[in-house]
């Protein structure tokens, strides 16, 4: 059996390119992918190290991780705020993700919280501090080496060409996309006029304490600008979803029992 960790997200958009791409040059690793891949599409040799990602698939994880030993998950949190304002580098005229979509997959991942092959890791806390987080990491898989410092990947990095378009280039980590809504609060009151309010969210997660943070929309001109992703999911795009995803996890499953 080879050990696979898969990188989840509550949205696209949170980070998990460059979580992916800082693990596999600053862990050892035995085989990873260029960029994106579906959980179920992935195989390694027994006894390999194997890291993939890809946000959406959280979704599909909590029907997996309670019954396959060797499936480790992590997940991405971020702020929604910051992750509704992000636009992705191939389509910089429309925005990535919306309140929906990051409220089904925080779900999602509710689900996997007390399972021990499970860490959740938030956004900011990785961008402000790398080295704490990768040794949050090999904390909780202990059986992955560490070959650099996190804070020193962009030194050693070979990334694809993918990755370098989701991430715009190779730099240091830094925070500078931390809080990037306050210059976009139109998206932000547009969202909440759809969706309902964050607060909850906001203060469940720990990003507000309570509801004043929505005093500065209170002047703001909504802006309505379409996301990449639908606003709602009508009952055939979920049966849809719900199908495809039986589907996925059951050629997954047959394909673990084999590595076995």
């Amino acid at each position: 059996m080879f050990k696979h960790i898969h990188i989840v997200a509550c949205s696209p958009r949170s980070g998990t390119t460059l979580l992916h791409e800082v693990m596999v040059t600053c862990f050892k690793v035995d085989k990873h992918y260029d960029h994106e891949i579906r959980f179920h599409l992935v195989d390694a040799e027994d006894g390999q190290t194997l890291i993939t990602k890809r946000p959406k698939d959280t979704m599909y994880m909590p029907a997996l991780i309670g019954d396959d030993p060797g499936l480790y998950v992590i997940y991405v949190m971020r702020d929604p705020r910051d992750t509704i304002c992000s636009r992705h580098g191939k389509d910089k005229s429309i925005y990535y993700s919306n309140i929906r979509l990051w409220r089904q997959m925080h779900g999602y991942a509710r689900q996997m919280s007390s399972n021990e092959r499970f860490l959740e890791i938030r956004y900011e806390d990785f961008v402000r501090d790398p080295d704490a987080t990768q040794e949050m990491i090999a904390a909780k898989f202990p059986w992955l080496e560490k070959t650099h410092k996190f804070s020193e990947y962009h030194e050693y990095a070979q990334i694809s060409e993918k990755s370098i378009t989701a991430m715009h280039s190779v730099r240091p980590i830094a925070p500078t996309s931390v809080g990037v809504w306050t210059k976009n609060p139109g998206r932000i009151k547009a969202q909440q006029i759809i969706h309902g309010s964050l607060t909850p969210e906001l203060i469940e997660c720990g990003y507000e304490s309570s509801g004043d943070w929505e005093k500065v929309l209170e002047d703001v001109e909504p802006d309505f600008t379409r996301s990449l992703y639908p606003e709602k999911l009508y009952i055939w795009s979920r049966l849809s979803q719900y199908l495809n995803g039986l589907r996925k996890i059951a050629k997954y499953r047959r394909l673990r029992r084999t590595s076995r």
